[in-house]
């Protein structure tokens, strides 16, 4: 067990970031979540790792939770913001863990930020994004932003009929509080980009969770594409079988959390 997190906020290059701290001793941990969730909805794993022995923080990214926004979206940018905030906060050299957009943001960290990053964890990461695919996936994020949690949470429970009572109520918070631009801007104003080729350029340890074969947003061909790369580091690619997208809820939490305490054990 573990106290509840504690709340801080600081400003990086005019943007305010909030974040959540769980405490703990050992080195420091961040975790960086996919777009329309927040910090909370590390709820479950947060305290695991701090079981672990790592200090645990996780951001509210920009748009998300109690962050304020910011009209930059490219990867690159986003991944300097939180390099600040890694820097302010001396978190240094933190082990960084980002699920989804958060794993692309982690990987651009990793990649151009070495001298930060002790390890880094992709869970499912977002390594590609086209203008066609981000407009095909706008309607479906946009939808329930802004909603109230009660609704939400009933679409939530019914799409995710594993997800945990927290799972959901976390998730339909987060939906509440993010803003419309903040997920257009990831899908719409990010640009054409693939984070594979970046993944040579990471210095530290780095462990590829990818989602079961059926749920994962890793393409066959950006699959085979990052197994290549990763072949000649220091890189390990582990599918977790039994999970969504969403690797650290619901049942697929277990799983996940087995795969990465092994990797983190080992390094």
């Amino acid at each position: 067990m573990c106290d509840p997190p504690l709340r801080g906020s600081t400003q990086v290059n005019d943007v305010r970031l909030s974040y959540l701290d769980w405490g703990g001793l050992g080195p420091n941990c961040l975790l960086l979540h996919g777009i329309t969730s927040n910090a909370r909805t590390w709820w479950r794993l947060a305290p695991a790792l701090v079981n672990l022995g790592f200090r645990t923080v996780a951001l509210d990214m920009p748009g998300h939770g109690d962050s304020a926004e910011t009209a930059d979206h490219r990867i690159e940018a986003q991944a300097e913001l939180v390099a600040g905030f890694v820097r302010q906060s001396r978190l240094a050299p933190v082990t960084v863990i980002g699920h989804s957009w958060g794993g692309a943001i982690a990987l651009g960290l990793a990649s151009e930020h070495a001298e930060l990053v002790a390890r880094v964890v992709l869970m499912d990461p977002a390594l590609t994004m086209s203008a066609d695919d981000g407009h095909k996936s706008l309607t479906m994020f946009s939808r329930g932003l802004g909603a109230a949690v009660e609704k939400n949470s009933a679409a939530l429970r019914t799409q995710n009929p594993d997800w945990l009572d927290q799972d959901i109520h976390w998730k339909a918070e987060a939906m509440l509080q993010c803003r419309a631009d903040a997920v257009a801007g990831f899908f719409t104003k990010s640009g054409n980009w693939n984070l594979t080729p970046s993944l040579a350029a990471v210095v530290a340890p780095l462990l590829l969770l990818v989602a079961d074969p059926t749920y994962t947003i890793l393409s066959v061909t950006t699959r085979t594409a990052a197994e290549q790369v990763l072949a000649s580091t220091r890189s390990h690619i582990t599918s977790v079988a039994g999970t969504s997208h969403n690797m650290y809820r619901g049942a697929g939490f277990e799983p996940t959390l087995d795969a990465l305490t092994r990797w983190l054990q080992s390094e």
